[in-house]
């Protein structure tokens, strides 16, 4: 159980995978997640079981590359590897929770590193964009999922910048329609047009260098407006629910 606090540390191996596999399975909406090649055995049915809730799974996967790998396709949305062994344990699902260590945990059972689980919002931010900011960028993108079946609604707005973009990389025309906040004024309304951008670093090629940026610019009747996650200001409306369909052909 967590402590009051909303921090608990753990110093095995054991506490540690059993503390990844609660995390990973109490993901709704999105998970990261940062491991060696060598240990990511113990994950596959957690994540493969995350992949069937649709979950955004974004998988960083680092050291020996001898090491076998499973069917990326059955456990993560997408995929990134990198070669160096100094990238930290990082895990947090649905940005409200997670768990950060030495990565050293998962790989030798001996050796006196210990790793810290957290049930904090703005601590699972910071580690989220930790992990896209810096970790995430320096992988080379080795798998990402099939364009998803549309038309589909998400609350996680991610997840609807993420399928947006593999849309519009593979020349697919998109339309959302979007229940929105004004970030001027916090009025409701809702939304719709084509999507004719989204700003994101998570996939190739990335057309944002902050990597906290996640947007989508969507062409109204009264023009182009951007739309942002929870907590957008920078962007016209903050998104609340989108639903993002296929263009009708011309």
């Amino acid at each position: 159980m967590m402590a009051q606090s909303g921090l608990q540390t753990h110093r095995t191996q054991s506490a540690v995978i059993d503390a990844m596999h609660s995390l990973i399975d109490s993901a709704g909406e999105s998970l990261t997640i940062a491991v060696p090649k060598s240990a990511l055995h113990e994950f596959v049915p957690q994540l493969g079981a995350a992949i069937e809730r649709d979950v955004l799974v974004l998988l960083l996967v680092h050291g020996d590359e001898a090491a076998p790998a499973p069917a990326y396709e059955e456990i993560a949305t997408a995929v990134r590897t990198i070669e160096s062994g100094i990238t930290p344990l990082l895990v947090t699902a649905d940005m409200q929770r997670g768990l950060t260590g030495h990565s050293g945990l998962l790989t030798n059972s001996m050796a006196d590193y210990q790793a810290t689980e957290f049930d904090n919002e703005n601590l699972a931010h910071d580690e989220f964009t930790m992990f896209l900011g810096s970790h995430w960028l320096m992988g080379a993108e080795c798998y990402i999922a099939d364009v998803c079946v549309f038309p589909r609604t998400f609350s996680a707005f991610q997840f609807a910048v993420l399928a947006a973009a593999l849309a519009l990389r593979e020349g697919t025309a998109i339309t959302a329609r979007a229940r929105v906040l004004s970030t001027a004024d916090r009025t409701e309304t809702t939304i719709s047009g084509p999507v004719i951008n989204a700003r994101q670093s998570i996939v190739y090629p990335a057309s944002s260098k902050n990597p906290a940026e996640r947007s989508l610019t969507i062409k109204t009747d009264s023009g182009p407006v951007t739309v942002g996650g929870s907590g957008a200001t920078r962007e016209v409306y903050e998104c609340r629910e989108i639903t993002l369909d296929r263009a009708a052909e011309q």
